[in-house]
């Protein structure tokens, strides 16, 4: 974990209606560290900004450039004052944080991501990691419009993709469950989004025994597990409950420890 004043290579909007800007940072060291799945804490380094950083999850990786980059949607003064930087400025960035993914099962031959809204940019470095390890993919995303699709030909690079939208104006029209298959082949489920999305499709996986893990979105102060701000509730192997932190135990956690009840 590094904190640091990164330099901005790229902060563009990418989808005018949805309000979507990508950023790329050039920082060598946190590259060098990050992992799928991890995320980090930016604030823009302006007076007007908010003093509390927002959590970002990691969308590329470039160890050879030296280059992270995130995905982010306007959401409020943070993301606002961010979106007003320029390339050449700087600001502030705290990471890699949290546990990513586990991409290590033994056993793993095949696998399928599901994401949904600013979750999708969080699945793409999973995806390559997988593909550079000889592990098949099916991606499966899903939003309002195409508009709400983000990071599509990278995707394609990496897999199948399967892209619902609710009005139809890309891929099929409806909701990523049309996806969902009544005997599903993969070894391994990865999850990230909406959270009535996720409990969906974790639901689906958990149902035929498909191992499943989900990336948690909540509120945060610090980002490395001081405040407590981001607790969830956490049920453990012999069932014992507690609250774990999102920034800290996770953003990514088993489905079944996260997700039990109804």
């Amino acid at each position: 974990m590094q904190l640091i004043k990164a330099k901005i290579l790229i902060n563009e909007k990418i989808r005018v209606k949805a309000d979507f800007y990508l950023m790329e940072l050039l920082a060598p060291a946190l590259a060098a560290e990050a992992r799928p799945g991890q995320f980090m804490m930016l604030t823009a380094v302006t007076g007007e900004s908010p003093f509390l950083k927002r959590p970002m999850g990691i969308n590329a990786i470039n160890r050879d450039r030296g280059t992270v980059r995130v995905i982010y949607k306007l959401a409020g003064k943070g993301t606002k004052a961010m979106s007003r930087l320029k390339a050449g400025e700087r600001i502030d960035v705290l990471g890699p944080l949290g546990n990513g993914w586990n991409i290590d099962p033994i056993g793993t031959k095949s696998a399928v991501l599901v994401g949904g809204g600013s979750g999708i940019a969080t699945l793409l470095p999973l995806a390559q990691e997988l593909e550079r390890r000889d592990i098949a993919v099916d991606i499966i995303l899903g939003g309002h419009s195409a508009e709400h699709i983000i990071c599509v030909e990278e995707f394609s690079h990496q897999g199948r993709s399967l892209i619902a939208t609710e009005d139809g104006t890309m891929g099929a029209k409806g909701r990523i469950d049309i996806f969902f298959s009544d005997e599903p082949h993969y070894d391994m489920a990865y999850i990230c989004g909406p959270l009535p999305m996720m409990k969906k499709a974790a639901a689906w996986a958990m149902a035929y025994d498909v191992p499943c893990q989900v990336s948690l979105e909540e509120r945060m102060g610090c980002g490395f597990g001081v405040c407590m701000g981001c607790v969830c509730e956490h049920r453990d192997a012999e069932g014992e409950i507690s609250y774990q932190r999102v920034c800290r135990e996770g953003p990514v956690f088993w489905a079944r420890e996260v997700f039990f009840h109804g």
